[in-house]
């Protein structure tokens, strides 16, 4: 009787990795189901899920070189997850169908970074897109004027928002620009924690009045501290001290805030929340996500390659900048825009009202 041929080392140790990797995978899906976002580590993983899928093209190749029908069949579930769960964003969307005769509203959302090097690049990138709503994030005080003064003849309405909430990091505002004339421009209090008054500007397009709401939410990547005296890499320090409890305060007190606006709102913005994660859940149950109805890929807004130095082919790896909107508008269109120095990629729509 003939022996069976024993497995060589490298197969054996391909079959112990896809074992361990399938085991931690299925431990992430039922902390993602059941814990959620309740405890740091899981909430920091569904942020960046995709990579939890990093390993698997490389167990994919290696189990086909080795011949491991074991370890195919316990990655081919994987797969199947991965592509039933982002395969979808890669097809095409055809957005709302509207005539040329349909009024729309493009509106930009980018966080442009106190430390941008080339503020320059945002003008440009307006000039070139042409949007009638612009949200501006973290604009750095000493350069306010100058990029004012770039906009103000074409925008000529404006709105400045003080970032009260990072003053012990820098200074900085959140500017809201129109083309459109505010029919009203308020300071009001929306009791979010940790966050200062904001603007809630009106204006009225289609003979309908519209609430816009420029908004910069805490970043989950400042929280315990925990070994950041030790470590000087940025996005380790990040995964270390992730913490979303204050961010995940100011969520809960936004939506609150925005069930009793009256008018079909705007709400555009850096939310420091991936749409990865499931506290992204919560706002799709009472918002809309312009580029989730109508735009095409992953998205991604942030890290932008460029600034950390790394190739500019490196696309971001999560999207946590929005264009929200309320029933009674409706994406027609959304992409991202071009690269504006900072450390977050722009994002654009067209919307119109519902009819």
């Amino acid at each position: 009787m003939l022996e069976k041929p024993r497995p060589s080392r490298l197969r054996r140790l391909v079959d112990v990795l896809v074992l361990v990797y399938v085991a931690l995978i299925l431990l992430y899906i039922g902390n993602r189901l059941i814990i959620q976002d309740r405890i740091w580590l899981v909430s920091l993983f569904s942020s960046f899920s995709l990579i939890v899928f990093l390993p698997l093209p490389v167990l994919l190749v290696f189990s086909l070189l080795t011949l491991s029908r074991r370890s195919l069949i316990l990655l081919l579930p994987i797969l199947i997850w991965l592509l039933v769960w982002i395969g979808p964003r890669f097809v095409p969307k055809s957005g709302l169908m509207v005539d040329a005769n349909t009024p729309t509203l493009r509106v930009m959302t980018n966080n442009v970074s106190h430390f941008n090097a080339e503020p320059e690049r945002i003008p440009a990138l307006i000039v070139s897109q042409s949007p009638d709503i612009i949200f501006l994030q973290e604009v750095e005080l000493s350069t306010e004027s100058d990029v004012r003064a770039a906009l103000a003849s074409a925008y000529p309405y404006q709105s400045v928002q003080l970032d009260d909430m990072r003053e012990g990091m820098y200074t900085a505002a959140n500017l809201t620009y129109s083309r459109v004339p505010f029919v009203s421009s308020e300071q009001i209090d929306p009791r979010i924690p940790q966050m200062p008054l904001i603007y809630r500007n009106v204006i009225e397009h289609d003979e309908q009045q519209i609430a816009l709401y420029n908004v910069h939410l805490l970043s989950p990547g400042s929280g315990y501290a925990r070994f950041t005296d030790r470590i000087n890499n940025y996005f380790i320090r990040y995964a270390l001290d992730y913490d979303d409890t204050a961010r995940n305060r100011q969520i809960d007190a936004l939506l609150a805030f925005l069930a009793d606006e009256p008018l079909p709102y705007i709400v555009a913005g850096d939310f420091n929340t991936s749409d990865f994660s499931m506290t992204y859940n919560q706002l799709t149950a009472q918002m809309n996500d312009s580029f989730a109805e109508s735009g095409e890929g992953l998205g991604g807004s942030w890290p932008a390659a460029r600034v950390f130095g790394w190739p500019a082919f490196i696309p971001p790896i999560i999207r946590i900048d929005y264009i929200w909107h309320s029933t009674g508008l409706q994406s027609v269109k959304a992409w991202q825009g071009a690269y504006t120095g900072s450390d977050h990629l722009s994002v654009f729509a067209d919307l119109t009202l519902q009819k």
